[in-house]
């Protein structure tokens, strides 16, 4: 994760946005976790596996130079960029996929009112993100820090919805509801993106859940797993400008899911219609011991959407309003979550089953909806919930 330096006491950062400390000592910095919908710049940073997924050691992040800075010269460019990514005149850094976290010095971070530490990658890398940012930033590894989920995101806490049924430790807020559906009701293949073949990698902590203490997550936003459907993606894709044009199409990587689904039948389902699903169950139904396999996946909150759709991956800014993603989602009257106030929803966030943890998901397979809510989730998290927010 990047983050921020920001110094506090006597601590101070020069012209070029070096760091330093008070003379004969240890200067003292806060740090804030960046992402595309704070800093519309990040949008240009992209990420690789290399050799290949399957073969997973290294991260390679490459810095892709906007549209709008680019030089006449590709030489010059290459020059000045430093490392060449695949000859395309872009730099890169790397690192490992699995670090040495324990050999690195710690920081303290706090990622939407919730705690935990990052381990500090090192000078190599504050540098690379420093210059193409523009501020000072740092590159810190999770390692095996956690941190906890709070308000109602965590599949036992589901059931809660204000302030103080966590302070008095019950649930007086409103309730949902779920009934099961049958099997051939909801039949669905995961169409892409990455799935829990490594369960640390989408952020949840296995000895947590075990015990049956608080839910965890690591530097994932809320929840481990975001979950999205084609059929959604191709109704927001549909939208006619004010001229009668198609709308600009929306990439499914700005939406950020782990999982993709889509319908195994024409017509099988309508947009949106994920709104209610609280439960997943990914099997590849070849038969009875396949379905005892299962993998299952339970859907806690809605995700509400921020100017990170906006955003235009050539340049790093904004799109023109006529192009921008927000205001289509909102026109589609998709503020249907209280707890987002005036933010559209697109997906539902959810986490691993304990019993499934440790199991491969593959894209193919079938997944079936195992239980729906009678009404939609309402979101509730401090700080970020609506009615909950710091005041500046």
């Amino acid at each position: 994760m990047i983050v921020r330096i920001t110094p506090s006491g006597d601590s101070n950062v020069d012209s070029n946005n070096n760091v330093n400390g008070s003379t004969g000592g240890k200067g003292k910095y806060t740090y804030e976790s960046q992402y595309v919908g704070r800093v519309d710049s990040l949008c240009l940073f992209s990420a690789s596996i290399l050799p290949d997924y399957e073969n997973a050691e290294v991260i390679r992040v490459t810095y892709n130079t906007p549209i709008p800075s680019l030089g006449t010269n590709e030489k010059e460019k290459q020059e000045d960029n430093g490392c060449d990514d695949g000859g395309s005149g872009n730099p890169y850094i790397e690192f490992p996929i699995i670090a040495d976290y324990k050999t690195l010095e710690k920081v303290d971070l706090s990622i939407h009112l919730s705690d935990c530490v990052g381990y500090d990658m090192g000078p190599e890398y504050q540098e690379f993100f420093t210059k193409h940012l523009g501020y000072p930033a740092k590159l810190v590894c999770v390692g095996d820090s956690t941190r906890e989920v709070k308000g109602n995101l965590a599949p036992n806490q589901t059931h809660l919805t204000k302030e103080n049924d966590f302070d008095n430790g019950r649930g007086s807020g409103s309730t949902t509801t779920t009934t099961t559906t049958t099997a051939g009701s909801n039949g669905w293949f995961i169409f892409g993106l990455f799935t829990w073949v490594l369960w640390y990698l989408l952020g949840w902590n296995k000895n947590d859940i075990e015990g049956h203490s608080k839910y965890t997550i690591q530097f994932a936003d809320v929840a481990p797993v975001l979950v999205t459907s084609t059929v959604s993606l191709e109704e927001l894709n549909s939208g006619k400008g004010e001229d009668g044009k198609n709308e600009l199409v929306l990439d499914v990587t700005k939406m950020r899911p782990n999982i993709v689904l889509e319908p195994s039948a024409p017509n099988e389902m309508t947009p949106f219609e994920e709104d209610y699903w609280a439960e997943l169950e990914v099997s590849n139904g070849k038969n009875d011991d396949d379905k005892k396999e299962a993998r299952r996946i339970l859907l806690t909150g809605n995700c509400g959407r921020c100017k990170s759709l906006n955003v235009d991956y050539e340049t790093g800014k904004q799109l023109p309003v006529h192009g921008q993603m927000l205001k289509r989602l909102s026109d589609m009257k998709r503020r249907v979550d209280a707890g987002y106030g005036y933010s559209p929803i697109f997906g539902r966030y959810g986490f691993i089953e304990k019993g499934s943890l440790e199991k491969d998901v593959r894209v193919g397979e079938e997944v079936t909806v195992t239980k729906k809510n009678e009404e939609r989730t309402v979101f509730y998290w401090p700080g970020l919930s609506t009615g909950t927010k710091p005041r500046n």
